[in-house]
């Protein structure tokens, strides 16, 4: 759990992610939550930037800087940073073990691991990212296939992400500046998708829509009145 965050790996990540998610089938409710955090803390460390040699960097940026007039310092040159991992590329790891869990144990453990990651990267990450969450979860976990085979797994896969939209994200993590663009975030992505009008536009499935719609009464529920901004992403 202490490993510096710029030391972690990619086959860090990926070994700790297999150990994590085979301990999830006979773990109970501590040794989750254990868990969870140890995953937490290993996928944000992917978004610690740390540096990378400069023998990393492209032949068409080094070729640039070869053709530059403008001298570069050699501390900079030298080196450069980055994360290891994009959000979008992090968030891939947890759905990919996601949709391929047999069983609802393992799901609801691995969104315990969506839960401690988000807490770990805070609320500014959140706020930030809600587009790139929402769509994420919408896309790579409730249209999976694998995730919708029976009625009661639809159901259950609805429950998981719309707790995680809810208490997690809506309720601790957004300002209320952030709940306005989360509203019109949710209108715009979803809402105004439906029914599809136009050749060539597909509405969003009844399960999505009945996320995105839950979330937005949650949304002007905790707003209250709703801002003259909201007011206009319903029309």
């Amino acid at each position: 759990m202490y490993t510096p965050e710029d030391s972690v790996t990619l086959a860090d990540v990926d070994s700790i992610m297999n150990i994590c998610v085979k301990s999830l089938e006979n773990s109970d409710q501590v040794t989750t939550q254990a868990l969870a955090q140890l995953m937490g803390h290993m996928l944000a460390a992917t978004q610690v930037e740390r540096i990378v040699a400069a023998t990393e960097q492209s032949q068409k940026g080094r070729k640039e800087q070869e053709n530059s007039d403008v001298s570069t310092p050699a501390h900079i040159a030298a080196e450069n940073t980055k994360v290891l991992l994009t959000p979008r590329d992090m968030l891939s790891q947890l759905s990919a073990q996601f949709n391929k869990a047999p069983n609802r144990k393992l799901r609801a453990g691995i969104i315990m691991f969506y839960v401690a990651l988000l807490a770990k990267l805070g609320p500014s990450f959140v706020e930030a990212n809600y587009s790139l969450l929402v769509g994420h979860l919408m896309t790579d976990i409730v249209s999976n296939p694998k995730n919708g085979t029976t009625r009661y797994d639809k159901l259950f896969i609805r429950k998981l992400v719309g707790a995680l939209l809810r208490e997690l994200i809506a309720v601790r993590m957004l300002t209320e500046q952030g709940q306005i663009a989360a509203i019109q975030e949710l209108s715009s992505s979803y809402l105004k998708r439906w029914p599809a009008l136009m050749p060539g536009q597909v509405a969003p499935t009844s399960a999505i829509l009945t996320i995105a719609l839950e979330e937005v009464a949650g949304l002007l529920q905790q707003l209250g009145n709703a801002p003259p901004p909201v007011q206009v992403s319903r029309t």
